[in-house]
């Protein structure tokens, strides 16, 4: 399934059973993977330089053109460093908010089958003690 796939359906499920707030936190959270996603995922491929040049000549983004398959090798690097290094809202949306819906997500993805990853796999992908140190060491709570 093609990764804007994946976050739509995502999406479309969340919305149907969530509050508007809990909801708009779950978009908030899914569009900056997908800005992570476009800025910093292009550099796992192979050929990185040609495709990146060859999506933007077509306009396209990471997610319009790579497959579910590179949600979880992105996961680290989206909260790892794109959330406390890019993205200042607050201690509580970079240190719980994050980690617990993409890791709803990811269980999701477990749920469609797209993801062969166990609890306690996507448990500690997403509860990193180091990033939660790290984040403290840059002024988070």
């Amino acid at each position: 399934m093609i990764i804007k796939k994946a976050f739509e359906d995502f999406l479309s499920e969340q919305k149907a059973r969530l509050s508007p707030k809990t909801y708009s936190d779950y978009k908030s959270v899914i569009g900056l993977f997908e800005d992570s996603l476009d800025g910093y995922a292009w550099n796992n491929l192979d050929d990185c330089d040609n495709a990146y040049q060859d999506a933007r000549k077509k306009n396209l983004s990471f997610i319009d053109i790579y497959d579910h398959s590179y949600i979880w090798e992105n996961v680290g690097e989206f909260l790892d460093y794109f959330i406390p290094r890019k993205v200042n809202w607050g201690d509580e949306f970079v240190l719980k908010t994050c980690p617990r819906i993409i890791r709803k997500f990811l269980k999701w993805m477990r749920g469609k089958n797209l993801l062969d990853k166990t609890n306690v796999e996507i448990h500690q992908c997403c509860e990193n003690q180091t990033w939660e140190d790290s984040l403290r060491e840059m002024g988070f709570k």
